[in-house]
């Protein structure tokens, strides 16, 4: 991430959210363990796996941005998770 740059700053603002949310919730839905067919547990995994795909593309426009506006990979690449 350039400092300078309040596009990356706004990415990995982003990105750092999604994240925390897809770690919140994957933790809750460990700690509650509901039952894998009931409705609690559909719920839960389908905002688990909105969060997941919200957390993906939050890293894809960053790696996208740094490659176009910054010439290159500049810490997208070291994004873990």
């Amino acid at each position: 991430m350039r400092q300078d740059c309040p596009e990356c700053q706004r990415l990995w603002r982003e990105y750092a959210a999604a994240t925390t949310t897809h770690v919140d919730l994957e933790g809750k839905f460990r700690l509650t363990a509901p039952e894998p067919d009931s409705k609690s547990a559909g719920e839960l995994s389908s905002r688990i796996a909105s969060a997941a795909t919200l957390r993906e593309n939050t890293r894809r426009a960053i790696h996208q941005h740094e490659t176009e506006a910054h010439g290159g990979v500049t810490g997208a690449g070291e994004i873990d998770g």
